[in-house]
């Protein structure tokens, strides 16, 4: 058995050790590489699983990242991404340039500031889109707007849907932090719109892209 002084000085070396790690900027995880996967959708051949695409996303970088932010940041309608990490480059933008072709909408949400807070944190959104005349159910995408997004991160407060090859929308559905629900028509895709609650109406954004 250890004496209680063995014990203290090990643990004393211990910290002393962290220490020296944490001021020389090394890993904790020992360089591990990001991650990417893909879910492979709904369908019985998929069968529920999730693809490893990272490799050949580009975004498998040893950076030891700790938070990854999703925002339009050149606003050409597709989602890019800032990954903040514990190794250099402390921040990394991976712009999103996937070949455009598919639609998407983006909505910026204002709360009543009394029942609701001004964000709208915790609204619940439902983009409903035009189906098929075979479809027997209403195609639909849902989205919750949080304050917060992994370790000292959060993303755009934008709610981004994307649509694929779809272009007709039938309505966008808020269910509001207080519980009020609210229902916006007259919305077309491939654009950006300010939804405040209780004004029944979508009110269009034009914003120019960003270069980069």
């Amino acid at each position: 058995m250890q004496s209680r002084d063995a014990v203290a000085d090990e643990g004393r070396g211990a910290n002393s050790e962290l220490s020296q790690m944490m001021r020389g900027g090394r890993s904790f995880s020992g360089r591990e590489r990001n991650c990417f996967f893909l879910n492979t959708g709904a369908s019985i051949d998929a069968a529920g699983r999730f693809a490893n695409i990272s490799a050949v996303s580009g975004l498998d970088y040893p950076d030891d990242g700790r938070a990854v932010v999703l925002t339009d940041w050149d606003n050409d309608g597709d989602v890019d991404m800032w990954i903040s990490n514990r190794n250099a480059p402390r921040l990394r933008l991976m712009r999103n340039d996937s070949p455009a072709g598919n639609h998407f909408l983006a909505l910026r949400l204002e709360g009543n500031g009394k029942t609701t807070n001004r964000d709208a944190i915790g609204a619940r959104v439902e983009v409903v889109v035009s189906s098929q005349p075979s479809e027997k159910r209403q195609l639909k995408s849902i989205k919750t707007l949080r304050a917060g997004e992994g370790y000292l991160a959060q993303s755009s407060k934008w709610l981004h849907f994307g649509l694929g090859s779809t272009k007709a929308i039938e309505k966008v559905v808020v269910r509001w932090p207080d519980g009020r629900i609210e229902q916006f028509t007259g919305i077309i895709s491939d654009r950006r719109y300010r939804l405040i609650q209780g004004s029944g109406e979508a009110r269009e954004i034009d914003i120019p892209k960003r270069e980069t």
